[in-house]
């Protein structure tokens, strides 16, 4: 009796989302794979976030602006890009609700700080948090870095994790999060405009992807 054949999973190693706001279909084959894609959630996300060589203007949202100006007074110009661009997306990500930071360092220069642990039960607004390392004593680091990595979480058991680091040849950045929990095409798509709202996105890739 001739054996059943098993229809092929998903690669999880192809891209799948491309673009400011759009999202390919994982690689399948037939209708019924593409219903199962669609359904499934993944466990995990890697993106890829190609960023134009200028932040956004920060007028708006007040933690910035106040960042952007102590970063002047400071006259830290080229790793002030890398900050500045660090603090947009914790507040990108604080709109997602990850607000929780649980570990935040740079390189060269090594851990910042911590944050003072949040009497609120959403946690504190992480780009305030930052604000508050770099006066308790992460200037120094903050003015040789080349890469800023935090790791934020919220109330669900979701985390992600973050490294912005400067191209130094090309003079631009580029961003990396992992995004583990539970995650939907919908949600990864929110958190896609959350970011694109507040940083100059060029592109985002989704380089691997891990159903649950």
């Amino acid at each position: 009796m001739p054996s059943t054949r098993k229809e092929p999973e998903p690669a999880l190693a192809a891209p799948g989302l491309i673009g400011p706001f759009s999202i390919e279909k994982p690689p399948g084959i037939g209708p019924r794979s593409a219903r199962r894609s669609r359904a499934r959630s993944y466990r995990h996300v890697h993106l890829e976030v190609d960023l134009a060589p200028q932040p956004r203007d920060p007028k708006g949202v007040p933690a910035l602006v106040r960042l952007s100006g102590l970063l002047k007074e400071r006259r830290i110009v080229e790793q002030g890009t890398l900050i500045v661009l660090a603090a947009a997306t914790l507040h990108a990500l604080s709109a997602r609700r990850f607000r929780r930071v649980d570990h935040w360092e740079v390189s060269p220069g090594g851990w910042l700080p911590p944050p003072r642990p949040s009497e609120s039960p959403d946690g504190s607004e992480p780009v305030g948090d930052l604000i508050e390392a770099l006066e308790g004593g992460g200037w120094e680091p903050v003015a040789i870095a080349r890469s800023f990595s935090v790791r934020v979480s919220d109330l669900s058991g979701g985390r992600v994790d973050v490294t912005i680091r400067r191209i130094h040849r090309e003079r631009r950045h580029a961003l990396s999060l992992d995004l583990w929990g539970s995650w939907t095409k919908a949600t990864v798509k929110d958190l896609q405009g959350s970011l694109a709202e507040r940083l100059p996105v060029d592109q985002v890739t989704m380089t691997k992807f891990q159903y649950e």
